[in-house]
């Protein structure tokens, strides 16, 4: 079977498209990655077994077609136009697209191609939207009509072969949707080890980080990440414990907000913005750390996703605090790999991360089942198995 997949950004890097993709070359499928977006790389090339296809759509016009989806179907007029012009050269026999915005033109390729469509949900596209700086602000939230999102993410889901989510609080709101549940692969973003082994250590990085006891956010910065709250917890932290600092590794739009609140709290000088990095060097960032944190708002997004850098941080043996946003919470507890706190809740953390600087034997214990918990279970060769299964049983032409 040759399968498509479709995404609209530079590719690479996605981890969680990576390692689909390559995994399932391993299984022994063949893989096609079309990515809609700007870059100057090659327009065609090999990478692990798979091919990809670099559609150079610029940077404007792609981010206007995903804007508009909801409202405009452009996106979706294109992508399935693109779609078909690539069967005519690369027959392939299941479409994947990535992230709901991309559903319309799969579907409407793959009904004209009479080829089965799989959907892949990244996050919970309609609630994001409700919090990303982009379509929450002028003049993104004049065109974002989050009813209509509703309606097309009912439609969407309902009609696709088969639905992929990240992790089963997923799955149960897409089953609460209509889905039927013998339709929806759950395929969490887990670690794949041994390419995250084979990034190159920084020792010099790792050393001046342990120098100090560090605490680590890497990720976006959006309002739901809740790293408003993690500057709040900053002052009760520093005034306990006098080694400690904050590193927040990541970009975003709220950043210089960020800034302007370490200021307000007088914590500036012992939280360092590193901005964005490549992820090879997140692995040293992580290693210099003594304690890692994911402290997400709760929302219905975040109720029903899970980031790649929770298993990251256990992979590595650090504790981890986090919020009680449902899956995060599920997980850290059953592990017993970290204090979980109340979402948004700058007490509550803070409490959480002078625990484990006070009581640094049980920060390690649960470091050590965070990590034991990834090698035995929460790693990427196990949690693919479903999605290669998916594509085992998967029916070329469409039918449900």
């Amino acid at each position: 079977m040759h399968i498509l997949m479709v995404l609209d950004h530079p590719f690479p890097p996605d981890v969680r498209v990576e390692n689909e993709a390559a995994s399932l070359v391993e299984a022994g499928f063949e893989v096609t990655v079309l990515a809609l977006a700007p870059d100057d790389r090659p327009r065609e090339e090999m990478r692990r077994g798979f091919r990809i296809v670099r559609d150079r759509v610029p940077e404007q016009i792609r981010n206007k077609m995903r804007g508009l989806a909801g409202t405009i179907p452009a996106l979706t007029f294109y992508l399935s136009h693109r779609i078909r012009r690539l069967h005519r050269r690369l027959p392939f026999d299941a479409i994947h697209a990535h992230d709901l915005y991309l559903f319309g033109g799969g579907l409407r390729a793959g009904r004209a191609l009479g080829v089965p469509v799989v959907g892949d949900l990244h996050e919970n596209w309609v609630e994001a939207l409700r919090h990303y700086a982009w379509s929450s602000r002028a003049p993104g939230k004049w065109v974002v009509r989050i009813p209509r999102w509703e309606r097309l993410e009912k439609k969407w889901v309902n009609a696709v072969d088969r639905l992929v989510v990240v992790i089963e609080e997923a799955a149960e709101r897409n089953v609460a949707l209509g889905v039927p549940p013998e339709r929806i692969t759950v395929v969490p973003n887990t670690i794949k080890t041994d390419v995250f082994e084979a990034f190159e250590t920084e020792e010099a990085l790792v050393e001046e980080l342990r120098s100090a006891w560090t605490i680590t956010y890497t990720g976006g910065f959006d309002v739901h990440r809740g790293l408003a709250s993690v500057l709040e917890a900053m002052p009760e932290v520093f005034a306990a414990v006098p080694e400690a600092r904050l590193v927040l590794v990541g970009e975003g739009r709220i950043r210089p907000e960020l800034e302007a609140l370490a200021e307000r709290l007088g914590v500036a000088g012992r939280v360092r913005f590193e901005g964005w990095q490549p992820q090879p060097r997140l692995k040293s960032y992580i290693l210099g750390s003594a304690v890692c944190l994911v402290p997400h708002l709760r929302t219905p997004h975040t109720d029903a996703t899970i980031p790649h850098k929770l298993f990251h941080y256990m992979y590595f043996g650090k504790p981890v605090v986090v919020s009680d946003c449902r899956p995060i919470a599920r997980i850290v507890r059953e592990t017993g790999a970290g204090p979980v706190y109340p979402a948004g809740d700058a007490g509550a953390l803070a409490e959480s991360l002078v625990m484990l600087a006070t009581d640094r034997e049980r920060a390690a214990a649960m470091g050590a089942r965070g990590r034991e918990a990834v090698l035995d279970r929460y790693h990427w060769d196990a949690t693919v198995r479903g999605l290669i299964e998916l594509y085992r049983t998967l029916p070329t032409g469409h039918a449900r």
